[in-house]
């Protein structure tokens, strides 16, 4: 099964990409993060930003994709919130072209399948993911991304069974 975990922090789309095969891994050459075109605006901007997480979706092909939902709900300067659903939204368009099953999870929902607290889930212990130096971006919402993925697994592992 291939997961792709996606937090949307610092005005990009964070990913963390895993798969289980025999153990859990990394999917391999997966890009890390997607941010908007500084050269463009408007439309152009936006057709880009959804062209571009197409063509990711595409090539990662996951099984499914798990936006972290956000902890904040109140006092957004209104472009920070207008890009964050703009964002979920062209991710969700995304996955609806292609097929892909995308779901938003609350990270109390990620924190209970991977024992981690709800507000620190990028804590998760990188041996979990199968690696042992964090990924670049970690802090800027990538683990975040790697936690949701992993959450996921090990959701799909306790329905298998």
């Amino acid at each position: 099964m291939k997961v792709l975990g996606i937090a949307v922090s610092a005005g990009a789309l964070q990913y963390g990409a895993l798969q289980r095969d025999s153990g859990i891994s990394l999917m391999p050459e997966a890009p890390e993060r997607l941010g908007q075109a500084d050269g463009l605006t408007g439309c152009e901007r936006t057709a880009d930003t959804y062209r571009r997480i197409l063509q990711d979706i595409r090539v990662l092909a996951p099984d499914l994709v798990v936006l972290v939902a956000t902890r904040r709900h109140g006092n957004w300067p209104y472009r920070q919130a207008a890009d964050r659903a703009a964002l979920v939204t062209l991710v969700q368009l995304a996955c609806h072209q292609d097929g892909v099953r995308c779901e938003e999870w609350k990270t109390e929902k990620i924190s209970k399948l991977i024992s981690v607290p709800a507000t620190s889930l990028s804590d998760v212990a990188l041996k979990r993911i199968g690696v042992v130096t964090r990924p670049k971006y970690w802090n800027q919402g990538r683990g975040d991304a790697f936690a949701a993925a992993l959450a996921a697994l090990h959701e799909s592992a306790t329905e298998s069974q």
